[in-house]
């Protein structure tokens, strides 16, 4: 028995040996759904700890592909200096690195502040108006010829070795894109930034530990993301002219981007793509230092994962196993959420 079958075999095995179990002790269809929420949250803990135990980063293989960085910016003029000159300090040889700096309508002195840096790997494109960061990203690709193609944020500071790591998985071709790792620069700022802090760790390290066992990080943070050029350039008209209910997508850039990847590319393409994670490649952030930015914040970003969502299951039924289970299993624990925290309250039913 092949190993596609041994796998099919024991996912029937289990489901089947735990079916029964549903009737057992059940009063009422209400208890059937916490009863089956409680269960799944707890399977699904158990094979997301038991996968990040086995990641492990690609170290430096010496690896060194041509690296366009594209910025797109606004209203940064606090912090762009210091994004930028953290790439051109990168560890990485000075003739395979560049800078695209486009600057998407801003009305302070962003670009007063980014003329400052004399260095020919710097280039600097202004949009007269604010087009938004799809846009601005599309604008930045025109101008870059290299293989790998990385998008941060116009707050974020990579370190010194991040693009060093951050290229290592692209040794395998199948490899379409590269998530990094991130830090709040400004933790020491408030309570909520610290709490930000850890929170982006658990994210990092334990979600997308677990997906980059299997290529499947469904989501490239825009503080640092890889994209090798040949798989986004055939998507990116369709990335762009995004629609929903006939107006055109404003959020979700990288979950949409990152979509496109673990699709394939093209919707017509045939090879499989996969999308990992490297936790060595660290870049520090800026996050929210009040509540309403938070708010502001997390509001488009589920926004963002919702629209991101519907997408992606157009394809994750086809992955390999155990792609599927987990992904689809997490979008039920996810939206079951809220209704288990709203319903044990108003029944006084107990978590565990």
């Amino acid at each position: 028995m092949n190993k596609k079958n041994i796998n099919i075999a024991i996912m029937l095995i289990t489901f089947v040996s735990l079916f029964p179990l549903l009737f057992i002790r059940l009063e009422g269809f209400q208890a059937s759904i916490f009863w089956l929420y409680s269960t799944l949250m707890t399977l699904f803990l158990i094979f997301t700890y038991f996968h990040i135990d086995k990641y492990r980063p690609v170290p430096d293989l010496g690896y060194r592909p041509s690296v366009t960085v594209i910025i797109p910016a606004k209203n940064e003029k606090d912090a762009i200096v210091q994004t930028i000159e953290a790439i051109l300090n990168s560890d990485y040889p000075h003739d395979k690195l560049n800078v695209v700096v486009v600057d998407d309508g801003s009305t302070d002195n962003t670009v007063k502040e980014i003329k400052k840096i004399k260095n020919s790997r710097l280039t600097l494109i202004r949009h007269e108006i604010n087009r938004g960061k799809r846009i601005a990203f599309a604008t930045g690709l025109k101008y870059t010829v290299s293989e790998i193609v990385i998008c941060i944020d116009s707050d974020s500071f990579v370190d010194k070795n991040a693009i060093k790591f951050l290229v290592q998985p692209f040794l395998r071709k199948n490899i379409g894109a590269v998530c990094g790792h991130g830090y709040a620069s400004n933790i020491d700022k408030n309570l909520l930034t610290k709490l930000q802090h850890y929170w982006y760790q658990e994210m990092f390290l334990i979600m997308k530990s677990m997906e980059a066992q299997f290529g499947c990080v469904t989501c490239c943070s825009g503080i640092l993301a890889a994209y090798r050029r040949e798989i986004i350039l055939p998507v990116l008209d369709e990335w762009l002219n995004e629609k929903f209910f006939g107006r055109p997508i404003l959020i979700g850039d990288d979950r949409q981007m990152t979509n496109l990847v673990l699709r394939g590319g093209s919707k017509y393409a045939t090879r499989e793509s996969e999308v990992t994670y490297q936790s060595n490649a660290i870049v520090y952030t800026i996050v929210p230092k009040n509540f309403k930015q938070f708010w502001k914040q997390q509001l488009r970003w589920k926004r963002a994962w919702v629209h991101g969502t519907k997408l992606a299951s157009t394809f994750m039924w086809k992955k390999k196993f155990p792609i599927p289970y987990y992904f689809f299993i997490y979008q039920f624990l996810t939206y079951m959420n809220p209704i288990i925290i709203i319903y044990s309250h108003r029944l006084r039913i107990p978590l565990t």
